[in-house]
Parts: C-alpha cells; sequence; structure tokens
C-alpha cells in the first residue's frame, strides 16, 4: 500500500468502507462522507489504478472444496531468492508468498482439496525447483480469524 502521506483523509474513508463491504454503491459512500459521487468515482480509479486498492471477491477455501490449508517455510539458495518467488507466483496451489527473516527465506501459504494434493505439491511442484534446500510444513487445523481490513492508519 502506498505511504499514508498520498492518502488524504477521504481516501482513508472510502478505503475503509470498502473494506467493510467491497459492493457499497459510490453514491452511498458519497452520502456517508459528505462529498460528490464523482469525487468518489475519481478517487476510487485513482486508487486503482496506482494499485493502492484492489476489490476482489475473497471466498472460504472450504466452502469451495479446498479442505487443506498449509504454511510452508523454505530454506533457499540465498542468490536464488527472487527465482523462486517468481517461480511459486506461478503456481496455482500458492496463495501467499513473502519472503521473511529467521528461520525461513519465504514462507508460502498453500490451498489444496486434500492431504494427498499437499503432498503431491511438496513432493512434485517444489521439487521441481532445484535451490529450494529446506521446506517444513505446518498443517492449518482452523482459521480463527482472517482480515484483508487494514489501512495506513493500523
Amino acid at each position: 500500500m502506498a505511504p499514508a502521506a498520498d492518502l488524504d483523509h477521504i481516501d482513508q474513508q472510502i478505503i475503509e468502507l470498502l473494506q467493510k463491504e467491497g459492493r457499497v454503491p459510490y453514491l452511498a459512500i458519497a452520502n456517508e462522507l459528505g462529498v460528490a459521487e464523482g469525487t468518489i468515482r475519481r478517487r476510487v480509479a485513482r486508487m486503482l489504478d496506482e494499485n493502492i486498492l484492489k476489490i476482489v471477491g475473497i471466498t472460504d477455501p472450504q466452502k469451495v472444496g479446498m479442505n487443506t490449508v498449509a504454511l510452508v517455510g523454505l530454506t533457499v539458495e540465498r542468490r536464488r531468492i527472487e527465482d523462486t518467488i517468481m517461480r511459486l507466483k506461478d503456481l496455482p496451489e500458492v496463495r501467499y508468498v513473502a519472503v521473511a527473516t529467521g528461520m525461513y527465506d519465504i514462507i508460502i501459504e498453500i490451498v489444496v482439496p486434500s492431504n494427498d494434493a499437499l503432498l503431491e505439491f511438496l513432493i512434485k511442484k517444489l521439487n521441481e525447483i532445484p535451490w529450494i534446500v529446506g521446506t517444513d510444513t505446518s498443517l492449518v487445523l482452523k482459521i480463527n480469524k482472517q482480515s484483508f481490513a487494514w489501512g495506513p492508519d493500523d
């Protein structure tokens, strides 16, 4: 997200309202904030164009048949971290990729239909990336909180 200095109070309020309900009409946002609908439309378009904001539909993996969620810590040859990230981003099972400090160089989240699919991913797909030198996998048993709502003031 862009630095808070790039977003004024109206932008921040628009983001907050869209995080609560991504389908809220621009007119409703305009009425709540006391500005013209065109102002909201232009500001949202600018934030979308500048990749400050994305409006997406989010599914619950288990409700769409993706019953296995795992977090995988990867140890990677240092000079190949960027190459690894590029390869991981192309894998449909990988939902999240982050460079990290600590025990692992990269942390990924995998979402697949079953433990068998997870095993297949771990021993076949990750094995195709030869500079991954170690992995540590943890199954997610239950998600107690998942939030995508955060902004510059948080």
